[in-house]
């Protein structure tokens, strides 16, 4: 594996139990001089920690304590069905956003410094409703190609967000989607559709290699459902402009896996966004070609250098929980 995405140093590792009684692992690097800042990196789809230990590596280094937590049903937190681990299966994004704020305000200590959030993809839409559910916390927020829409590869989305309805009302959500099935192995480069770099592309080959327990297959009926009903909750003009936390989003331009015309139409409510397109990228800009990868760092390093200028110097105080959400129909 490459030096870049060794475990960085002082690394700690550590588990604490959300509000549903799940097991959820975190880990926190901090720099050894001052401490400008902190950030939670918050993961995509079927990714792990260890996958953002290069981006760790690279913030540490500038100055920044760095926290990273994996979602309840991947990485290496209790997964939600006992008898198949492999399922990416979902019971609400709810959870999600509170065992987020559990983790904010219960595990991490408060502190002084600004919080930033560092997010991608299925991350950066959990990180937009928690900027909406729970105002403050965070100071500001990178979004990496944010899930604010998903492309339903090979079928028409009317017709999968029926499918997923009639799985529900049929009582078998934890089946997996067509074609489905548990991890099949290596993913190979050719034809992937998250990055153009084939050394990057093979380090999620790598860490599943050395840590087996760590492999997730495809998503079951349960994801997909509560993922539209998420979908739908997030898109809604009035919840995004009440967004207010400053954000800086990377939208890539060769992705094949999240909707940019969704990321565009977020982007004209969105009070207080800026956005960075980048041509020829794919999915995954932090695993992507340093030409294109590049770009995105100098632009966030930039947007940091402003926020950092603009912290309040108070202590962040613990919010309220959000209310319960009554359950979808």
């Amino acid at each position: 594996m490459a030096d870049s995405f060794r475990e960085p140093d002082g690394f700690q590792w550590g588990h604490f139990t959300n509000a549903k009684g799940a097991d959820v692992r975190y880990g926190h690097a901090a720099p050894k001089g001052e401490i400008k800042g902190r950030m939670v990196i918050l993961q995509g789809f079927r990714e792990n920690i260890e996958k953002y230990f290069e981006v760790a590596n690279e913030m540490v280094g500038k100055g920044f304590e760095v926290w990273l937590m994996d979602w309840r049903g991947q990485g290496g937190s209790e997964r939600y069905l006992k008898d198949n681990l492999q399922k990416a299966h979902h019971l609400g994004y709810d959870e999600q956003i509170e065992t987020l704020h559990e983790f904010t305000q219960n595990v991490m200590p408060l502190s002084d410094k600004p919080l930033f959030m560092v997010a991608h993809s299925m991350g950066a839409h959990i990180g937009l409703r928690y900027l909406k559910e729970h105002e403050g916390v965070f100071d500001s927020a990178l979004l990496s190609s944010p899930m604010i829409d998903i492309i339903t590869a090979g079928l028409p989305k009317p017709l999968a967000r029926q499918m997923a309805k009639f799985a529900k009302a049929g009582n078998y959500l934890e089946k997996y989607i067509p074609g489905g099935s548990d991890y099949p192995g290596p993913e190979p480069f050719e034809n992937n559709k998250k990055t153009s770099d084939p050394a990057r592309h093979e380090i999620s080959n790598d860490i599943i290699k050395a840590k087996p327990e760590l492999a997730i297959g495809d998503p079951t009926y349960g994801w997909v459902y509560h993922t539209f009903v998420s979908i739908d909750i997030l898109n809604d003009e009035k919840y995004l402009k009440a967004i207010k936390t400053p954000i800086l989003m990377e939208v890539s331009d060769n992705d094949h896996i999240v909707e940019r015309s969704a990321q565009d139409r977020a982007l004209k409510f969105l009070p207080n966004a800026q956005k960075i397109d980048i041509p020829g990228a794919q999915h995954e800009i932090w695993m992507e070609q340093d030409k294109y990868r590049n770009i995105w760092v100098a632009k966030a390093d930039e947007f940091i250098a402003e926020r950092l200028k603009n912290a309040a110097p108070a202590p962040k105080k613990p919010s309220p929980p959000a209310a319960p959400r009554p359950p979808a129909p």
